[in-house]
């Protein structure tokens, strides 16, 4: 997994690694300018290459991008339940129903013990669960709930919450956070005008 390539796709408020891949992968999609880099098997295929997540070999096919939109959007919603985003409450239940199918690798760490198997896939299926994998250890790591999307309608950016207190609404509080408080602010004064 290529760290560097993560964060430049990212653009800030970076989650750590592994779960950054994750951050990366539903960052795929940007609402805002409505650039999707799953939108075709080649944007797709220099996604995975660009971030060193696949084998040589490994290429994308057609009947791949429906399942990687279909993971995505569900990891996307199962962030928005760790912000102030209404969450689609089937996130879960298609997380876990794709989670069904796939397999979790693990190799021994430096110390001997468990840990997930993050070397390049050789297929979709070792792809998403690799993500799959990513998540749940987040999630018992304590550092899921810190990776939110932002609470811009028109963003919607993963981004990871560093804030002590976990109140973080916003991938970029110079823009996305301003732009929501100055339209709170106006829609407050046009109703007393």
């Amino acid at each position: 997994m290529n760290e560097a390539a993560f964060i430049e796709l990212c653009e800030g408020k970076n989650a750590p690694m592994p779960l950054l891949a994750v951050q990366a992968f539903v960052n795929t999609l940007d609402v805002e300018d409505g650039t999707d880099l799953l939108e075709s098997v080649e944007t797709f295929q220099k996604f995975l290459d660009d971030t060193d997540q696949v084998a040589p070999g490994f290429e994308v096919e057609e009947h791949h991008l429906p399942l990687a939109h279909e993971l995505r959007d569900a990891l996307r919603d199962s962030l928005a339940a760790n912000s102030s985003v209404e969450p689609d409450p089937k996130a879960t239940a298609r997380l876990v129903a794709g989670a069904r199918t796939l397999t979790i690798e693990l190799q021994p760490d430096e110390h001997g013990n468990l840990a997930l198997d993050l070397s390049p896939v050789d297929s979709f299926d070792r792809f998403a669960s690799q993500l799959l994998a990513i998540a749940f250890q987040s999630q018992i790591e304590g550092t899921w709930e810190r990776l939110k999307l932002c609470e811009n309608p028109d963003c919607r950016w993963a981004f990871y919450d560093s804030s002590r207190n976990k109140s973080g609404s916003w991938c970029r509080m110079g823009l996305c956070g301003n732009r929501l408080k100055n339209r709170a602010y106006r829609e407050r004064h046009r109703s007393t005008a």
